[in-house]
C-alpha cells in the first residue's frame, strides 16, 4: 500500500501498488517535481523503466507507477 497525506487539509488515503504491469501498459507516474505519463519498457520487482512522451526513458521506483 502507498499512503498519501493532503498537506493542506490532512486527509490521508491509500492505494495498493500496482502488481500486475506489462510491457507497453499505459501509465501515470507520482514524481516529487511533476507528474510523467507514459508507457512501460521494463519491468523489475522493484522498480519500472517509463517511456515518456519526449521519447525518454525513465527508471521510477514501483510504488510510484499508477496503472491506466
Amino acid at each position: 500500500m502507498v499512503g498519501y497525506l493532503c498537506g493542506h487539509c490532512s486527509h490521508a488515503w491509500a492505494r495498493p501498488v500496482e502488481d500486475d504491469l506489462d510491457v507497453h501498459d499505459i501509465v501515470r507516474v507520482d514524481l516529487p517535481d511533476r507528474t510523467l505519463y507514459g508507457d512501460v519498457w521494463q519491468v523489475e520487482d522493484d522498480r519500472v523503466q517509463v517511456r515518456g512522451p519526449g521519447g525518454g526513458l525513465l527508471w521510477v521506483e514501483r510504488w510510484r507507477v499508477i496503472l491506466y
